[in-house]
């Protein structure tokens, strides 16, 4: 009884609440609408005041170009003529002079229509004297002709002189027709007044019968106190909706009668809305989660769904889409008809198994290329509703497609103007997949047939120079296995004539040996004289000591054993002029380069020993400061005796310029790494501004030097694979330091044939 109590009073206050609600409804009705009115009558206001001043910015233009005499009559009918175009409600744009003499303008006649307002209308006048009084635009008053005309006056001067005036006529009911949207024109009564609320345009408007919702609101810039009028064509009545009672208690009625069945049907629906609640949710959570863009349309065309990664996909809201039909807002304009010939063609049912390749536009204006696949939608009571598609975003897919294919081009096109040949041959058969055009030229086949291609060189060497047997010309082939684009293992070989080249390093390397050797005699011609000095030393001593030995075993009784003693340093004078001699021949030899242990104290002892009658006339000293524990390298030991000997000979020269109170000394320095050893020679001369300069063929700061020395020491050591460089010595002069690997893979190169 409780529950069927509980439900009369329900029903009862239902009623009341009802009855409460459609009064209060009415109210907020006609609230709302007057807000409404209220908002689109100031809309529209601004509206015209924005368009008219819009046209007063042109007219202004065009009483600044008249004034400049940027423009003339031919122009200035050519911007009136674009300008009454888009503004239909003008009826004419003409310029007078400061006389009042109308100068040209639209329309164009031979004697003024009577449809125009005559230009010596006082009212017309007002406004002209106005505008050039005031400096700026001015409107008139309502000028009451066949059609109520409005007159704008924009005057124009040179310099500070008046020149003259731009006049635009505009009629007010056309201006009413033109820029009154349809919507406010349905919805509103929409009419002018005057300062004294007489209708002005249209001159038909009236308030019609029974509206209570009017409103009036200022239009500017036309001034004059003109005002526009709006009043609401319909206004419901409360009493309309009392039938609205009649029927709620009609249908509380049937109510009461329905409660008892609602009951008992209550928990069979709940568990079925419970049940298609779960599915519903567990089918949006999976068209949610799809990446894959969803749309469905009905028979005509009309979107009745999309998914939301399709609504990510284009930028517009699923609000924003449904309903809509051709032409959709992402359709770019220049693909309109591409995508309108799609959409007709799913339509009619033409759908092809790889879809559509089409290309949309997001919201922001970024184009993006899609993969759209329709199927026929069909419900679950078999019927046809219409159309679903599924749209793919390839527009990564297509990008990264043509810039594969534009690299392969860019590719090829390198290949092919390439002065090298590339081939890429089979790992596994030898079969010759590509060549390039140098390739074809330099190794032509005679047929166009796939054939094997036969390697200049039979092992897998990544780098190697080989001479062609049957050209007889030198090839450097460099070789790489690669992956080929199928996957399998191919060889990539880049092959290039360096046949000049070597032809060319083999006349450089002659004619270095060449400057070597000269620069050998030419050193071996300047130490003659001291050479001469030093050898005359030891023969001196070898006849000195001959005579006493000879006195010693002439005497009664011989002293054996003095002249024993006398004997042996005679051979140790002979070795020591043997040994100088000797060095002077292996300086001056010319031979090809050899590699062998070298040791460097035993290196610098041979230039210091050579270098010792130097030494004392320029009153010089060689200070040698190495470790006992330097590693032996290989190398040509003579020639970096030479290296060594032009090296403390230029500094000695250096220094011997030098004023005799200065230090003249020169430092040779070595110190060993795991990979290298460094060897520093440095004078205190009077250094160099620019050290690299030195290494320059034919560059010399001594007026007797032929400038190749340093330029020769230079190529031995990169014969070495090492490096000779110069710089400042921090305690002044000049210091030089070399390099020399301690572990080369290959040998000073021999040239072989």
């Amino acid at each position: 009884m409780l529950p069927w109590l509980v439900a009369h009073v329900a029903i009862g206050l239902v009623l009341v609440a009802l009855a409460g609600y459609t009064w209060l409804d009415q109210r907020q009705t006609e609230a709302a609408r007057d807000m409404t009115m209220a908002q689109d009558l100031l809309w529209q206001e601004q509206g015209l005041r924005l368009h008219l001043q819009t046209n007063q910015n042109v007219l202004e233009n065009l009483a600044y170009s008249l004034a400049a005499n940027a423009i003339d009559d031919t122009d200035f009918n050519a911007r009136a003529d674009a300008l009454m175009k888009d503004n239909p409600e003008m009826q004419s744009l003409e310029f007078l002079d400061a006389t009042g003499h109308r100068m040209g303008g639209l329309p164009v006649y031979s004697s003024r229509p009577s449809s125009l307002v005559a230009l010596d209308d006082p009212q017309v006048q007002e406004a002209i004297d106005g505008a050039a009084t005031l400096g700026y635009a001015v409107y008139s008053n309502v000028i009451i002709r066949d059609a109520p005309v409005i007159v704008l006056a924009v005057p124009y001067y040179h310099a500070s002189v008046y020149g003259g005036i731009v006049l635009a006529a505009y009629s007010l009911p056309e201006l009413l027709r033109l820029r009154i949207p349809w919507w406010m024109i349905q919805r509103y009564d929409l009419a002018l007044l005057d300062d004294q609320g007489h209708v002005v345009a249209p001159l038909d408007a009236t308030v019609m019968p029974g509206s209570q919702l009017t409103r009036t609101v200022g239009v500017d810039p036309l001034g004059h106190e003109l005002k526009l009028r709006a009043s609401v064509r319909d206004n419901p009545k409360a009493s309309s909706q009392t039938w609205l009672l009649g029927a709620v208690f009609l249908l509380l009625t049937l109510l009461w009668w329905m409660l008892a069945m609602l009951r008992r049907r209550m928990l069979e629906r709940q568990a079925a809305e419970v049940a298609l609640r779960d599915e519903m949710g567990f089918r949006s959570a999976m068209e949610d989660s799809l990446t894959t863009g969803l749309r469905a349309m009905d028979r005509d065309g009309r979107i009745i769904y999309v998914n939301p990664a399709f609504c990510q996909m284009v930028g517009w809201s699923a609000s924003e889409l449904l309903g809509h039909i051709p032409p959709m807002p992402y359709w770019p304009p220049e693909e309109l008809e591409n995508c309108a010939a799609a959409y007709r063609a799913i339509l009619e049912g033409q759908t092809p198994q790889n879809g559509y390749q089409l290309r949309f536009m997001r919201r922001n204006g970024e184009r993006f290329d899609v993969r759209l696949y329709s199927s026929r939608l069909v419900d679950g009571r078999g019927e046809y509703r219409g159309w679903m598609a599924s749209l793919y975003d390839v527009t990564e897919i297509r990008r990264e497609r043509e810039a594969l294919a534009a690299s392969r081009k860019q590719l090829l096109t390198v290949l092919e103007g390439l002065e090298a040949a590339v081939s890429v041959t089979d790992e596994q058969s030898g079969q010759l997949l590509y060549r390039n055009r140098h390739h074809d030229d330099l190794f032509p086949l005679r047929d166009e047939a796939p054939c094997c291609l036969v390697p200049l060189i039979e092992d897998h060497t990544l780098a190697v120079e080989t001479r062609d047997p049957v050209s007889g010309r030198w090839f450097h082939v460099q070789r790489r296995r690669i992956e080929w684009v199928d996957r399998r293992l191919v060889w990539l070989d880049i092959v290039a004539d360096v046949t000049e080249v070597r032809q060319y390093a083999e006349d450089m390397r002659l004619q270095s040996e060449k400057l070597q050797h000269t620069a050998r005699l030419i050193s071996m011609g300047e130490l003659a004289s001291s050479l001469a000095h030093e050898l005359n030393q030891p023969l001196a001593a070898i006849s000195s000591y001959s005579a006493a030995a000879e006195d010693m075993l002439n005497a009664p009784v011989p002293m054996v054993e003095k002249a024993g003693d006398v004997l042996a340093r005679i051979g140790g004078q002979a070795r020591r002029a043997g040994q100088i001699i000797r060095g002077i021949r292996d300086f001056a030899a010319k031979r090809a380069p050899r590699r062998e242990n070298c040791d460097l104290a035993e290196l610098l002892s041979v230039p210091v020993q050579l270098l010792e009658p130097v030494v004392r006339k320029t009153q010089s000293k060689v200070i040698v400061e190495m470790p006992d524990n330097l590693p032996i390298f290989q190398g040509d030991s003579v020639m970096l005796e030479q290296v060594l000997f032009n090296l403390l000979k230029n500094g000695i020269e250096a220094m011997a310029a030098a004023e005799l109170d200065a230090p003249r000394e020169i430092t040779v320095t070595a110190s060993a790494t795991e990979t290298e050893l460094v060897i520093a020679v440095a004078d205190r001369g009077p250094g160099l501004a620019s050290p690299e300069a030195l290494f320059q063929p034919f560059y010399t700061t001594k007026p007797d030097g032929l400038g190749i020395g340093l330029n020769i020491c230079r190529s031995v050591i990169e014969q070495h694979r090492g490096q000779l460089m110069a710089e400042a010595n921090p305690g002044g002069g000049t210091r030089f330091i070399c390099r020399l690997p301690l572990a080369i893979s290959t040998a000073v190169t021999e040239e072989t044939e």
